[in-house]
């Protein structure tokens, strides 16, 4: 069953979606620039708990570029091509809610414990029961981009 972080995530997905739909090409060609402000931004955040909002804000940078860029598809292929930035922007933004969630180095077991234990008991709760929380996670840690992108840290822990 999902938790209610999934179904946050794959809400925030369907409205990326929607946004590129009704933006138009114009956010394929935005798309670029809202990563590029993305991955600069990361090393300004003082925790990766502003990924969420990082992500979010680049995001409607673009949106608003694409607002801006005047592109000449045919009325479907204009749909289409925002469908697909929007597409992929949710999915970054999804990924971002499953495993942007504070975590920690454990020295007793010499492993990332995920989430945190000074998170709510109600994020911990919804991690839990998450069926893509633990298993994205896992990825974005065994992954250097991911785990730049998503969790924030360009090295693991020294052990």
């Amino acid at each position: 069953m999902l938790s209610w972080l999934d179904v946050l995530a794959i809400t925030v997905a369907a409205l990326a979606t929607a946004l590129g739909v009704r933006r138009g090409g114009g956010f394929l060609l935005a798309l670029p620039l809202a990563l590029a402000l993305y991955w600069l931004g990361l090393d300004y955040l003082p925790s990766s708990a502003w990924l969420p909002l990082l992500g979010l804000g680049s995001g409607l940078v673009a949106a608003l570029i694409a607002g801006l860029v005047p592109l000449n598809a045919p009325y479907r292929l204009d749909g289409v091509l925002g469908g697909i930035a929007g597409f992929v922007w949710g999915v970054l933004l999804a990924m971002t809610l499953w495993v942007g969630l504070p975590s920690e180095y454990s020295p007793a077991t010499g492993a990332i414990r995920y989430p945190a234990l000074s998170t709510p008991p109600i994020i911990q709760d919804a991690v839990a029961t998450s069926p893509f929380a633990p298993k994205l996670f896992a990825f974005a840690w065994n992954h250097p981009v991911a785990r730049k992108l998503f969790i924030g840290v360009s090295e693991p822990p020294v052990r």
